[in-house]
């Protein structure tokens, strides 16, 4: 591969990584709302059936190329989400 493709291709990557991020804070912005929710109804932070959910259908729409990749993903995403949530209500 020559210097200026594998120039445009990082370029691609940093673009995607920009949106990536945007969308990462985003989905921490509403985890937040879910977490301040759960807190005041008394809601375990914890779903394991939505989480097995949520996995499953991200696992079906990645296909199955990029099924393992997309489930480490999003179980590292809802972890962070929890960490923020149980740390919020003073859980940890």
């Amino acid at each position: 591969m020559e210097d200026r493709e594998l120039a445009r291709l990082r370029g691609e990557i940093d673009r995607i990584d920009g949106q990536l991020l945007a969308l990462f804070l985003e989905r921490m912005r509403v985890a937040d709302e879910i977490g301040a929710q759960k807190g005041r109804h008394r809601i375990a932070v914890y779903d394991g059936q939505r989480e097995a959910e949520i996995l499953s259908r991200m696992r079906e729409k990645a296909g199955q190329e990029h099924a393992d990749e997309a489930e480490t993903l999003f179980k590292t995403l809802m972890a962070i989400s929890r960490a923020r949530q149980e740390r919020e209500r003073g859980d940890t």
